[in-house]
């Protein structure tokens, strides 16, 4: 097909797409890559979550966790022109780190320290410096059981030490319970972002995922969610916030919201308030919410549990689960733990107060990202490990139980959550150099109106097939895929994607 032709046929669907050279951005004479941020496919969905499968046979495989994650790493972060986060900027991880009696690595307690030097060695080769790398958890300057101050050391990074640790105040005037709060340095930092690596875990609150391990981003006392309005903070409460609470939990309790009627919802209802005070202000700047489940614990969140002399019992869970949004994410990770989310408070109140508008987990794109990329996947085609929570047990419930019990989901706006619309689409998000790789990559995505097989055909101006992707079947929804453009040279050309009764043209300029 020439060029005239593909322009007819195109029936004015076609248009122009300008890439840039190396990063994922705009054209030659954007800024340098000078930024650190997610892949185009990502960063286009944050209504999506993401699963990369590892391969480990223990959990004790300290080499294997830290090549996993470099190697994800290298295919979901990139450079990019003028946007995320400067390379002289810093970039504060947040594990899960809280310990007790020295029992952090020899259970799930604590995201593992090998899967987030993994992620950082993925990120220094970018290359961003170590010495603009930190982490940090409010409640504790160091924990030597947990296995980060050793960590800290081999990569180079800021743990243990005082650098770019003053405290960031925050006012919260919308708050339920707080006026303000303090968020350690350099989480809540005008030159920082935030990489929130939660540990795929039981707790109090049900699965301790990544809403909840944003929690300690405060310093002492703030970081106490769980632990009543402290006195000594107390200017930094609404000055109505325990009456404010108990009415919102009566109304709670009355509209039926799940468990409400059990002994400590009330205690709940305030940890969830003051969770999503703090979260509406720390959201921004967070760059990715991640759950390392290469390995799950069931129990209390610490030590404690429904194993051999009331231990928790660790399962091989193989799956590093991320995406944009921490609320999908974690709604997601209870369905993965074998609960059903509707059964959490902690989602319902998300929705009320408008920082979620996710609950059913049916209509939330699950993706597992392969060594091609992301493909959406069925959520009935997820692993489930099952994983007994003390949250919110009933009379008739023993303490670890779970929370699996139907939830019938009110309707929900398709256009919030399902991956892909009743429209066909096709559209490039960008082209760049993943630093995986030394070949340029040009992302393309595509919208499915039905299920089927699907083909796209890259051509050059003289009608010339450079490169072919076909696919037997597809579900419904959005689909990515890259074009591998080493020994392309620049210029302009043609995308056709078809499928039974769809036929779609775009036009993009490539620079090498």
């Amino acid at each position: 097909m020439d060029r005239r032709s593909f322009l007819k046929r195109s029936g004015g669907i076609c248009f122009s797409t300008t890439l840039g050279n190396y990063g994922f951005g705009g054209p030659l004479d954007e800024p340098s890559l000078d930024h650190i941020g997610l892949h185009p496919f990502i960063e286009a969905h944050p209504e999506a979550v993401f699963i990369r499968k590892t391969n480990l046979a223990s959990k004790d495989d300290a080499g294997g966790k830290k090549k996993e994650a470099e190697e994800l790493a290298g295919r979901i972060f990139t450079l990019k022109k003028g946007a995320g986060l400067p390379l002289s900027g810093k970039l504060a991880f947040k594990p899960n780190l809280t310990s007790s009696k020295g029992t952090g690595l020899t259970y799930g307690i604590v995201t593992d320290p090998f899967v987030v030097e993994g992620l950082i060695e993925g990120i220094k080769k970018m290359p961003m410096d170590p010495r603009q790398i930190y982490i940090r958890e409010g409640l504790s300057t160091e924990q030597p059981v947990t296995g980060f101050s050793d960590m800290a050391r081999r990569s180079g990074v800021h743990y243990g030490d005082e650098d770019s640790r003053i405290p960031t105040t925050l006012e919260c005037p919308g708050g339920v319970v707080f006026r303000r709060t303090k968020y350690l340095g350099p989480f809540a930092h005008e030159d920082s972002q935030l990489i929130n690596v939660a540990k795929f875990k039981t707790h109090s609150m049900g699965l301790t995922l990544c809403v909840k391990n944003l929690q300690g981003t405060n310093i002492n006392p703030y970081i106490r969610f769980c632990g009543g309005l402290q006195n000594v903070i107390a200017q930094d409460f609404q000055p109505d916030a325990q009456a404010h609470v108990d009415e919102i939990f009566t109304r709670h309790r009355k509209a039926g919201l799940p468990r409400w009627e059990t002994d400590k919802a009330a205690w709940m209802e305030m940890w969830i308030q003051r969770t999503i005070d703090s979260y509406s202000l720390i959201k921004p700047k967070v760059l990715l919410n991640v759950i390392e489940g290469v390995y799950a614990q069931n129990g209390d969140g610490f030590d404690g549990g429904p194993g051999k002399d009331g231990t928790p019992e660790i399962f091989m869970t193989n799956m590093l689960i991320f995406g944009k949004d921490a609320f999908r994410v974690d709604i997601i990770g209870h369905w993965i733990g074998g609960h059903e989310p509707g059964n959490f408070g902690l989602f319902h109140i998300g929705q009320e107060r408008r920082v979620s508008n996710a609950l059913n987990p049916r209509n939330i794109p699950v993706y597992i990202w392969e060594d091609s990329g992301p493909q959406l996947t069925p959520l009935d085609k997820v692993h489930r490990t099952p994983l007994a929570t003390p949250y919110l047990p009933r009379n008739e419930e023993t303490k670890f139980h779970m929370c699996d019990q139907a939830f019938s989901y009110p309707s929900e706006s398709p256009s919030a959550h399902l991956s892909g619309q009743n429209q066909s689409a096709l559209r490039t998000l960008g082209s760049g150099k993943p630093h995986r790789s030394s070949s340029s990559h040009v992302v393309m995505e595509f919208t499915l109106p039905k299920d089927g097989p699907v083909r796209l055909e890259i051509s050059n101006v003289s009608g010339e097939c450079l490169h072919r992707w076909q696919h037997d079947w597809l579900q419904k929804g959005i689909h990515m895929t890259e074009w591998n453009t080493r020994r392309i040279s620049p210029g302009t050309y043609f995308g056709r994607l078809t499928s039974p009764g769809m036929e779609l043209f775009e036009a993009f300029q490539f620079f090498s």
